[in-house]
């Protein structure tokens, strides 16, 4: 090659690259500017329950949200699962708003940690799935829920996978029927055992410190969404379709249609799925807003976001600074064939610290945090 051409070359390559760095500083620098519509409306909210990092909630039968909790997920991050406190799962009456969340018992689980991320009921098959960072990895469990008084949860299955990162999978959707489910990957790489602050060798202080950030701030589409089948006790890659951090995942009432967030991305992707249960990539939602976990309005037809509108904040807090984090409740729906987004509540932070998700029952809105203490129920 002639040193012209190679002059060339490296101009090119240069361009390509100055170019490629200043788009995503761009992107980072739109991902974390504040939401300039932030307008709280928390004054006819409470704080009720005394869960510790409710992170996600889903509502099921007869009125009842059931309510995930992780047991703080900023001390499991930094400090490991053993670190935190007991998690499980939670119920609160919808009817009854003025009772307490109560803890449910789960009969027949295995004795070892429950710290439940994501969650998912389906009044289908009257199945609950959960997201379990259990320490040395991460996995889903299923339990059955018996509707009778008391309701009480009764353990199936749990679902592992050389896949799923320690602490690295998020929120779960059941499939087609109560024998598939979908798992969405928001960190690639696998936390140490003991937390981001504890870890065991170099290489894990590497892929923690310098490679995961990396792929936060240059935007690599670098994490998944995994299909999972527990007749087969085996899970899959469920689609081409890559994202910087996949997170909250939801479907309409038909199954025809699933909706993944991108947390880095404010976007939410549409994938249809095909006979085989893979998920083809159609079209992004795009939101003002950073959102967590995404729940399906079935009365409305309208997409329920946990919001985070100061993402700074948020990672402050997670990495364990006492700061309040301000967020809400906020939907996304068609109008003219045009999506759209509409605050429904959003709070200051000082009553419950961080939203992950929330859910609405009638004028009642429940809202979840990954690092607070109870979850927050407002009248609209």
């Amino acid at each position: 090659m002639s040193s012209s051409a190679m002059t060339l070359n490296k101009l090119v390559t240069g361009v390509v690259v100055t170019a490629f760095l200043v788009n995503r500083g761009i992107r980072f620098k739109n991902l974390l500017t504040v939401y300039p519509e932030m307008k709280f409306n928390d004054q006819n909210c409470q704080i009720k329950g005394s869960m510790i990092g409710p992170e996600d909630l889903c509502l099921g039968k007869n009125s009842l949200m059931f309510i995930g909790e992780t047991g703080g997920l900023d001390n499991l991050l930094n400090q490991g699962s053993a670190a935190a406190e007991s998690g499980g799962i939670w119920m609160l009456d919808m009817k009854n708003v003025k009772s307490e969340p109560v803890k449910l018992q789960i009969h027949g689980y295995p004795d070892q940690p429950l710290q439940v991320h994501g969650i998912y009921v389906s009044n289908k098959t009257d199945q609950l799935y959960a997201v379990n960072h259990q320490g040395p990895l991460s996995s889903v469990e299923v339990f059955k829920i018996d509707y009778s008084t008391p309701v009480k949860l009764t353990y199936i299955q749990t679902v592992k996978s050389d896949f799923f990162p320690r602490y690295g999978i998020n929120d779960v959707i059941e499939g087609i029927d109560g024998n598939e489910f979908y798992v969405t990957e928001w960190n690639p790489v696998s936390t140490p055992e003991h937390g981001k602050l504890n870890p065991a060798s170099v290489y894990e202080k590497i892929m923690n410190n310098v490679v995961f950030p990396l792929i936060a701030l240059l935007g690599l589409h670098w994490t998944r969404v995994y299909r999972c089948d527990l007749n087969k006790n085996s899970c899959e890659e469920a689609t081409d379709r890559l994202f910087v951090g996949a997170n909250g995942i939801t479907k309409n009432l038909d199954g025809s249609t699933y909706f993944v967030v991108d947390v880095d991305e404010k976007k939410i992707g549409i994938m249809k799925p095909e006979a085989n249960g893979w998920l083809e990539f159609e079209s992004w939602i795009e939101v003002p807003f950073v959102i967590d976990n995404v729940d399906f309005d079935y009365a409305s037809g309208s997409l329920m976001m946990g919001t985070m509108p100061d993402l700074l904040s948020a990672i402050k807090r997670l990495d364990g600074e006492d700061i309040a984090v301000p967020g809400g409740l906020s939907l996304a729906y068609q109008e003219d064939g045009e999506w759209k987004t509409k605050d429904v509540v959003m709070h200051d932070g000082t009553k419950l610290c961080q939203v992950s998700g929330g859910n609405m029952f009638g004028d009642t809105v429940v809202i979840s945090s990954p690092v607070a203490k109870g979850v927050l129920v407002c009248k609209i």
